[in-house]
């Protein structure tokens, strides 16, 4: 019997109808010279696979009365066919019609009956390309451990060397109802006492914050995430999502993390705000005031490999009221410096979790109502978006000898948010998913195109030359460069000429 901890039972509580606290990943795969790849051979090396991540074996059982926390049970009647779907993607297979694709199946909950995760095989790829769509729910794994996952379905070189997999353990029988319901009677009992300490350690985190402001830690630019303005897209979310992607050379960016002397989230980060003030500018209505972003950090131990979640959030001003790019990324540099000493001392002052102090039918309750009543949309400093940045391994991976082209996530969309975006580090790319309620954001692909082209107006500003073309994901052929232009590739679905 293994407990959610409180983060994860917080993504399990949360869920609605509309906010959806599944995360997914798609992979791009060229078979070209790979002989009999297909559906089956997916099936047969992730079965093969599968002793190494018996999570994904595990399915839910909630304790009766939602008295405490959801425990993993193995599923004895586990069977990988009801994982592993197949899905026709309508010609010619490009990346806009892979959206359209995926569109239905990232707007659709996971069933808790089942382990919480499904891959979906893309048939129809254009240019003999092969999408695997990934989706698990949040409180299964969060985007690093997605990485690890990564890490154990793929191979590093296109003929790895036979590895030793252990055979999968039968399944444990899972604990009854009353077992249950009697182990929870004392954390149930005890609640009143930890709410008072979840009190107590948030008052001490506060005086311990404030001793260090007035000790010389910088304070962040309070004013501008307290007023952090509204857009379009930070609204009353609803159940349909869909993606856009693009990419760019990771050198690149460390070139320009090195000219500015800045951190390559830095340079991610400030794409990320470069295409979202061009998408705001081009609809008139970009407001005066920065917005403001969350990026998620890792508080994962070195060397940690688990697959539970672990992580924290910074709080900081995009910068999206500065024209110039150059000012932008030192700006959102200085930000984030001060956000992580911030963040250092809050580490240090650990207040747990909500849901390891209340328990769970208190939990939900508490979320679907703030979801009900919209209270994001009350807070004031509410992120308008999240950038995350996952780091994969500096090297091609493969799918039973195919090489992988490109990996694009899609995270969670927070209530009165309706844009996030996620990019994936691995060889040579940074690739960029952007997943979005198409009911507030109707044309994710100028936000898609736009990072590329913020790509190149950094670059100009340093005086690097045009940025660099690398392989498109879907084997779109690069177009020419005509004279006298320079054309930002990356962008999947079209070029920005700038």
């Amino acid at each position: 019997m293994r407990r959610l901890s409180g983060t994860d039972s917080l993504f399990l509580a949360g869920e609605t109808p509309a906010w959806h606290q599944h995360i997914g990943g798609l992979t791009i795969i060229d078979p070209t010279g790979v002989a009999d790849f297909g559906f089956e051979t997916v099936c047969r090396t992730v079965a093969t696979r599968l002793p190494l991540v018996p999570k994904l074996t595990w399915k839910l059982k909630e304790v009766p009365l939602g008295l405490d926390r959801a425990v993993w049970v193995d599923d004895p009647t586990f069977d990988l066919r009801r994982h592993i779907h197949r899905l026709q993607v309508a010609s010619p297979g490009g990346p806009r019609e892979i959206a359209e694709a995926i569109a239905p199946i990232m707007g659709k909950q996971l069933d808790r009956r089942l382990p919480l995760w499904e891959l979906w095989y893309l048939d129809g790829v254009g240019n003999g390309r092969v999408g695997l769509l990934m989706k698990f729910h949040h409180c299964l794994l969060d985007g690093s451990a997605g990485g690890v996952l990564a890490s154990l379905l793929l191979d590093f070189t296109a003929a790895p060397d036979a590895i030793e997999i252990p055979a999968m353990p039968p399944p444990e029988a899972a604990p009854s109802d009353v077992r249950l319901l009697v182990d929870a009677l004392l954390p149930s009992a005890t609640a009143p006492l930890r709410a008072v300490r979840y009190g107590m350690r948030w008052a001490k985190r506060g005086v311990g914050l404030a001793r260090k402001l007035t000790s010389g830690l910088q304070a962040p630019d309070m004013g501008a995430m307290l007023r952090a303005p509204k857009t379009s897209f930070n609204a009353p979310i609803g159940p349909r999502r869909t993606m856009a992607f693009s990419s760019v050379a990771i050198a690149d960016v460390k070139a320009l993390r090195r000219h500015y002397d800045v951190k390559l989230n830095d340079v991610a980060v400030a794409l990320c705000a470069g295409a979202i003030r061009r998408y705001l500018v081009d609809r008139d209505e970009l407001p005066a005031r920065s917005l403001t972003v969350g990026i998620p950090v890792s508080v994962r131990a070195s060397g940690d490999t688990s697959l539970d979640n672990q992580l924290s959030y910074l709080a900081v001003p995009l910068a999206t009221n500065i024209a110039d790019p150059e000012e932008r990324l030192l700006a959102i540099a200085g930000h984030t410096r001060t956000a992580k000493g911030v963040h250092e001392v809050l580490r240090s002052n650990p207040v747990g979790s909500l849901a390891d102090t209340a328990p769970p039918f208190v939990v939900s309750a508490l979320l679907r109502a703030a979801y009900e009543a919209h209270v994001l949309g009350h807070v004031p400093g509410m992120m308008n978006t999240i950038v995350s940045n996952v780091p994969g391994p500096p090297m091609t991976m493969y799918m039973a000898g195919a090489p992988v082209t490109g990996i694009f996530s899609a995270s969670v969309l927070l209530d009165q948010m309706g844009l996030n975006i996620t990019l994936y580090t691995f060889g040579e790319r940074v690739d960029f998913g952007l997943h979005v309620d198409p009911d507030l954001i109707e044309d994710p692909w100028a936000i898609a195109a736009a990072i590329p082209a913020a790509l190149g107006e950094l670059m100009a500003a340093a005086g690097m030359g045009a940025p660099t073309v690398i392989h498109d994901a879907f084997g779109e052929a690069a177009a020419a460069e005509p004279a006298g232009e320079r054309v930002v590739l990356g962008a999947m679905g079209g070029t920005a000429r700038s």
